[in-house]
Parts: structure tokens; sequence; C-alpha cells
């Protein structure tokens, strides 16, 4: 199961990888404005309401340029894994390295699980989709994924991020960024700085 989350100011929200019960997720914002549905990637576990809470919200719905144009290839993993593929949404906007989606919330293109993979830095936390996890990394074992492009990713997480920074991964707990770049197993800060390569392929 994935993580949805609510980033809310005042009377806006933007809502972060709607995988899960459209419903529930509409009951959460509380009758707040949705401004944006933001995809971290565009699996299917990540966008699965995306569509739905679009149409019902007037929400834009923003990607990175990479994953929109690989959507077909990339939702089909769900017919793959046993699931119905989900219909995205009609259109969206892309977001780019750097830019700030709004005040205080940039985006970081992270690619490895997917090409257009994206990371959004806050004040304190940062939402890393699919890249980072407590104890674990993205899977690169799948369709357009890159085990060089991920680790390149998370060694740029551990550079550019402050270490107390709160993980708010796409799966499971979170974590902190400097505990990952002491202990994870997969990538860790002294494995971006040596020549030799880990293996990436993980849970996720």
């Amino acid at each position: 199961m994935s993580n949805a989350y609510l980033l809310c100011d005042g009377p806006e929200c933007i809502i972060v990888d709607p995988g899960g019960d459209p419903d529930v997720i509409i009951r959460a914002v509380r009758g707040r404005a949705v401004r944006f549905v933001i995809a971290t990637h565009m699996h299917f576990d990540h966008v699965w309401a995306a569509r739905d809470l679009v149409e019902r919200t007037g929400a834009g719905f923003l990607v990175h340029r990479l994953d929109w144009l690989a959507r077909d290839r990339l939702l089909s993993m769900a017919e793959e894994l046993g699931f119905r593929s989900p219909d995205p949404p009609d259109s969206a906007t892309f977001v780019e390295d750097g830019q700030e989606v709004r005040r205080g919330l940039r985006v970081m293109h992270a690619p490895g699980h997917t090409p257009g993979s994206i990371c959004l830095i806050g004040d304190g936390f940062i939402l890393t989709g699919d890249a980072l996890f407590l104890g674990s990394v993205g899977r690169t074992d799948i369709p357009l994924s890159d085990p060089a492009a991920l680790k390149s990713s998370i060694c740029r997480i551990y550079r550019e991020v402050p270490p107390d920074y709160e993980v708010l991964p796409g799966h499971g707990p979170p974590t902190t960024v400097g505990a990952e770049a002491a202990g994870n197993p997969f990538v860790d800060a002294a494995s971006c700085t040596d020549s030799g390569h880990r293996s990436t392929r993980a849970i996720e």
C-alpha cells in the first residue's frame, strides 16, 4: 500500500500520490480547496485516485514530463501485477527540478525508479516517493528504471537536504535523511563517495 499525503496551508491543500480511496481523501480535505494533485511518479499505486480527485476538485495535475510521456508503460505495471490499470487525468502540468509549486515546497527531480520521479522538499521534510525508504530504496528491476540514476538521486538527497529533515516515503514509515545517510543498507553516504556499486533492488 502506498502513502498519500495531504499538505495544507490555511484553506488550500495539495494532495500528493493519491493511490487510495478517493472518498477517504476527500473526507480528509474537509471542504478545503485542492490546488494541486501531484504524482511523485506515474506508477498505478501512486495515481489510482488522481483522475477522480482532479475531476471532483478542479485541481491541476502536476507530474514530471518524462513520466507523463511514459505513462502508458508505467501504468501497465498494474495489469502485470493483476490489477486494473487506472485512467490518468486527461492533461498534466509539468514540474521541473528546482521549481516551487507553492511557497516553501520545492521539486527535486530524482530519476531512477522511473525517469521522471520527483521528491518534494518542504520545511523540515522531504517526500521521497519511491526513491528512498526506511532502510531501503526504490526498485530498479522494473521497466524504465535505472540503478545508477537512482543511486545518484539518493546521493543528491544526502548532499543537499539537511540530515534532520524527516523522510516521508511512498511506502512504509518515516525516517530521517541523516539516519539513511548513516545506515541505509543499499545506498548510504559512504557509498556515494567510493567507486563501488551496491545493488539497488528493493522491496517497493
